[in-house]
């Protein structure tokens, strides 16, 4: 199976522009079937993607401080985890305090770019996909074609494809 056959079309996506605040980010999400928004720039063309993580990153920014080295081990104590939790200051306000002070905030300062590597083409295998998401790639994956953005491929179709072979496969 090709990425193409299992990838959400980016025109049944919801893309909202660089300047739109993260209040209306979140609106658009509420009655969304998809758990991020992709982000374009004044021509139309793919410029980012929101994702579950970037809300609560800007909803508590202190994240941004953490060396993303340090997050890498697979060893991640329950003492390291709160020393970095006490360290970087993070939840020290209530959720309802950090939501009323990031509603301003522009798409353009919460997205993030995915790197070159986290792009797909529409025309490779899907267990590439699978790789990616395996070697933890965040979600969701852009797929291209040409250098052009034609979809996205969500961890949970992909899962839902195993489980469809596997259940095949089992009679």
């Amino acid at each position: 199976m090709k990425i193409k056959d299992l990838m959400t079309p980016v025109e049944d996506y919801q893309t909202l522009g660089l300047e739109t605040s993260l209040s209306d980010v979140v609106s658009a999400l509420h009655g969304s079937k998809h758990r991020d928004i992709l982000i374009v720039d004044e021509n139309g063309a793919f410029a980012g993607v929101v994702t579950m993580t970037d809300i609560i990153v800007a909803l508590e920014p202190n994240y941004k401080k953490l060396n993303k080295t340090d997050l890498g081990s697979d060893i991640l104590s329950n003492r390291f985890v709160a020393e970095q939790f006490k360290e970087f200051n993070l939840w020290t306000n209530t959720l309802t305090d950090l939501c009323s002070k990031s509603l301003d905030l522009k798409a353009k300062d919460v997205m993030h770019v995915p790197e070159d590597t986290h792009y797909l083409d529409q025309d490779s295998d899907l267990e590439h996909g699978v790789h990616l998401y395996i070697i933890d790639t965040p979600q969701p994956l852009i797929v291209r074609s040409n250098g052009k953005v034609e979809g996205i491929l969500r961890m949970a179709d992909v899962f839902d494809e195993i489980i469809n072979r596997m259940s095949a496969c089992a009679g």
